[in-house]
């Protein structure tokens, strides 16, 4: 059986030049990784988007998305190698304060929250491949 995993991961730009990122335990593995996480049954992309950055972060204001970048070459689960992933990645129109953000306190696999320098060095920093691609796409794109 094929089966098939759609994601969304999001990308929020700070006043300062840097983006939001986060340090996330996944099934024991720890992640360096863009916000995000997958759809769910009956649930949009801009919904995924929404229902994902509420469950990892405090923000105090709503934003909206603008597609950035989905992968043209297939990445499988790390987790489960038998699904194929279906990577999107969005760019939140709005530039935040940083200060404004932190990472919700009941939930022991969210680790940390961190503002990474956009910058092409920064790309480094990424576990997750994909993640890396995106984030060099910004990088490039000067938006």
């Amino acid at each position: 059986m094929i089966r098939f995993n759609a994601r969304c991961y999001a990308m929020i730009r700070s006043s300062k030049n840097r983006l939001l990122v986060m340090k996330e335990r996944w099934q024991g593995v720890d992640l360096q990784k863009l916000p995000g996480g997958g759809l769910e049954l009956g649930e949009g992309m801009m919904e995924c988007l929404d229902r994902e950055i509420s469950e990892e972060f405090i923000a105090y204001h709503p934003l909206t998305w603008q597609h950035h970048y989905v992968p043209t070459h297939c990445f499988s689960s790390r987790f489960k190698p038998e699904e194929q992933l279906i990577l999107n990645y969005f760019i939140a129109d709005q530039i935040v304060e940083e200060n404004d953000w932190k990472i919700v306190e009941n939930d022991e696999n969210l680790l940390e929250m961190i503002w990474l320098p956009i910058e092409e060095t920064s790309a480094q920093w990424f576990t997750l491949e994909s993640d890396r691609e995106a984030f060099l796409k910004l990088v490039a794109s000067k938006v």
